[in-house]
């Protein structure tokens, strides 16, 4: 079906839908942008779904979109227990978000432990037999499909959600962030001016309780998980990080400091969690690596000849990319023997800001103060070889890969964003350019890459399309009365959510291809963020009118505000758990507030 045009047919086959088949007209199927006429015989009836192998009949229905296959489900008992016995829905419908964000969705899903699983859907059903059959499922490869579908369905049911304080976090000083682990079950908090980093977690009733406490000389500006949420690596301005451990107890200990002789950067692990990498101000990145005892060694200190303002690991963490004030990008590979060696070196004509790897790892893309951006592919010989110059007038202060590697979007402060596509031949080339009237604030993609918003300075978001030609074509302009403070996709890519200075969220859906509102909310004072749950069905805000609204899409495809927490003073962010029920919220009253959702009875 991917190989049909716009006009292509399928002669000789019918839809299983007796409305169709008697309203006269041709039914039509949508699958990847393109219109699949049906044709039927008048006079003679031909072999219809019914009468085909129920093998075959999976294999079609795996071809299909989550909502053609909605539409098959309710107009045939049979093809209904077909797919509810092959659990097609939740798999069409898992099979909308990204790689990278079924694998997140993947590990956060406590797989072996019933009792957590448990834990996480009885807040929105009180069907014990529901739980059971969807528990038992958990050693199929398809089981985040089935238990996320379930679970997003029945949050959907509920009208409005009863909050429960799982916990306050009253801080002295001003709290710096709070991020949940990817496996929702543990949360780090980093506070001004008292040099320490918090970790806490879970109890088995629930409750959330400090676990361990990180101690630095001065002041620490970042913390972070590992993909696994079992270590954290901090980052001090007195020159050191230090990674901390989950041991088999639950106890948090001290396992490396890093040391470096001027300011860290970053510190960040790599997708696997087996290796972390520090940038700093003395010229240098280290690699630091976990040995099979779960002790960790410094492997490797990279040198470059000015300050290194970033270290990142590609998605298979088998390479490492340092950018330096130096104007250079050096990049590592790691050898069969676990030793690290420089594979290439990235020149630009004056400092680099920024280097990013593409989802799948095989590109890279730096961006200059030169007004350039460079795409580099690495090749079956592991030498990375350069695509592509991208130029704009002034400086670029972002370059994002689509999900899929396919596409590149670069932001200018010339008021301008560049798409460039990769080509059957492997090279790139340009495709569109987007213009406002205004400097350019973001730009990014939505899942499946055919989709990009930008943002600018002045209140306007756009949204270009790929269309079925390839050609890039501007979708819709949104507008808000100030600022657009932040413009996000859903995991999904089917809907998109504004948060402005206007104290407005405006939530887009994706139709036939065109993006209408859906609905407007509003708060009384500016709002800071808008976030969508891993799921896509939920949208948490927040406000400097001291609220964080919970916004949810009901079964019937509207959206409702279902709950709303309160601060004392203005909410700086919110953000949704792994398992999707639990909010946190920062507030600049200095409190850290985490709500658990139940269904309201």
């Amino acid at each position: 079906m991917h190989s049909a045009n716009n006009n292509s047919g399928i002669v000789g086959s019918s839809l299983p839908t007796t409305q169709l088949t008697r309203s006269g007209r041709e039914p039509s199927v949508y699958r990847a942008g393109r219109s699949i006429a049906v044709v039927e015989k008048e006079i003679k009836r031909t072999a219809s779904l019914h009468d085909l192998p129920e093998e075959l009949i999976i294999k079609i229905i795996r071809l299909l979109e989550f909502r053609d296959i909605a539409r098959l489900q309710q107009v045939s008992t049979h093809l209904n227990r077909v797919i509810k016995d092959n659990h097609a829905l939740a798999k069409a419908w898992y099979q909308r978000f990204s790689l990278p964000h079924q694998y997140q969705l993947k590990t956060s899903l406590p797989t072996e432990d019933k009792k957590q699983l448990r834990l996480w859907l009885r807040p929105f059903t009180e069907d014990e037999a529901l739980v059971a059959s969807l528990i038992k499922y958990r050693k199929k490869a398809y089981f985040p499909a089935l238990f996320y579908f379930a679970k997003t369905g029945l949050m959907s049911q509920c009208k409005i959600f009863n909050l429960e304080k799982k916990t306050t976090i009253a801080h002295r000083d001003f709290v710096r962030s709070a991020d949940f682990s990817a496996d929702g079950r543990h949360m780090v908090t980093i506070t001004c001016n008292d040099k320490k980093v918090k970790i806490y977690g879970q109890n088995d009733k629930g409750t959330w309780v400090e676990k361990a406490t990180i101690s630095h000389d001065l002041d620490v500006s970042s913390a972070s998980f590992s993909a696994d949420s079992r270590h954290v690596v901090t980052v001090s301005l007195d020159d050191t990080s230090k990674i901390y451990g989950q041991g088999v107890d639950g106890s948090w200990v001290h396992k490396l400091t890093i040391s470096h002789n001027d300011y860290i950067y970053s510190a960040f692990f790599s997708p696997d969690g087996r290796h972390a990498a520090t940038a700093s101000g003395d010229h240098t990145a280290k690699i630091i690596s976990q040995k099979d005892d779960g002790s960790w060694e410094e492997k490797l200190t990279l040198s470059h000849n000015d300050w290194v303002n970033s270290a990142t690991f590609s998605s298979d963490s088998r390479h490492v990319m340092t950018s330096s004030y130096d104007n250079t990008v050096k990049i590592l590979s790691q050898q069969d023997d676990g030793s690290w060696e420089e594979k290439a070196i990235i020149s630009h004509d004056d400092s680099i800001d920024s280097a990013t790897f593409s989802a799948d790892g095989i590109y890279v893309v730096t961006i200059s103060n030169d007004h350039k951006a460079k795409i580099h592919h690495l090749e079956e010989n592991g030498s990375w070889l350069e695509k592509v110059t991208i130029s704009h007038d002034t400086c670029l202060h972002s370059a994002i890969f689509s999900l899929d590697g396919h596409h590149l979007v670069t932001g200018s402060f010339d008021k301008t964003a560049k798409i460039y596509g990769e080509k059957a031949d492997g090279s790139w080339e340009p495709e569109a350019t987007i213009s406002h009237t205004h400097w350019f604030f973001s730009a990014s993609f939505c899942a499946d890459g055919r989709h990009v918003v930008t943002v600018d300075g002045d209140g306007k978001a756009k949204i270009h399309s790929q269309q079925v030609n390839g050609l890039w074509k501007e979708n819709v302009t949104f507008t808000h009365d100030d600022n657009v403070n932040s413009a996000t996709f859903s995991p999904d890519g089917h809907h998109l959510v504004t948060a402005g200075s206007d104290g407005m969220v405006r939530i887009y859906g994706l139709k036939d291809g065109s993006w209408e509102k859906k609905r407007t909310f509003y708060h009384n004072d500016s709002v800071n963020s808008a976030t969508f749950s891993p799921d896509g069905r939920h949208v948490v805000t927040a406000s400097d009118d001291c609220t964080a609204r919970i916004i949810g899409q009901q079964t019937d495809g509207s959206w409702v505000v279902k709950a709303i927490i309160s601060h004392k003073c203005p909410i700086i962010s919110a953000t949704f758990s792994a398992d999707g029920d639990h909010v946190l919220t920062i507030s600049s009253d200095n409190e850290v507030r985490i709500n658990k959702l139940w269904m309201n009875k």
